[in-house]
């Protein structure tokens, strides 16, 4: 059974490892030169980074961060939104629904927080997948951009 809950120290080895993992699938333009550091890492925890677990093994990380503003026209100025940085699933746990999961903790939090919106932007090669995965989960297309 999964477990979900909020990312902690003791957590960023493995959330490092699925990183390098992404890293080595290739389906994130831009990804291939990124690398986590403990210390890069664990500047990000906060309420907004959870990790999904299964039996006590880590399979899978997202997290993101509360911003304001440079989100025009979809969400006012000065509305507060849930911009969501990063989410990773294992290969093999992929498609049963664990990074949809993942991605409702994040909202609910900021829901918690009395944040209702949500930003999310994505580099995957596979963009289509990506795209039909966040309308699954209520988003909407704002643009796209592309390059030759």
């Amino acid at each position: 059974m999964y477990h979900y809950r909020k990312g902690q120290k003791k957590d960023l080895t493995h959330i490092i490892e699925l990183s390098i993992l992404w890293q080595k699938e290739d389906i994130t333009v831009g990804y291939e030169n990124v690398a986590w550091t403990p210390e890069k890492l664990e500047k990000k925890l906060n309420d907004y980074f959870y990790i999904v677990e299964l039996q006590g093994v880590v399979i899978g990380y997202a997290f993101g961060e509360i911003r304001c503003g440079n989100a025009e026209p979809v969400i006012p100025q000065a509305d507060g939104y849930l911009e969501i940085h990063e989410v990773y699933i294992h290969p093999e746990h992929r498609s049963k629904g664990v990074g949809k999961e993942l991605v409702r903790c994040l909202i609910e939090k900021a829901s918690e927080h009395q944040i209702e919106r949500t930003l999310v932007g994505s580099s995957n090669r596979k963009w289509k997948d990506t795209a039909s995965f966040y309308e699954e989960l209520g988003f909407h297309m704002w643009y796209i951009q592309m390059y030759k």
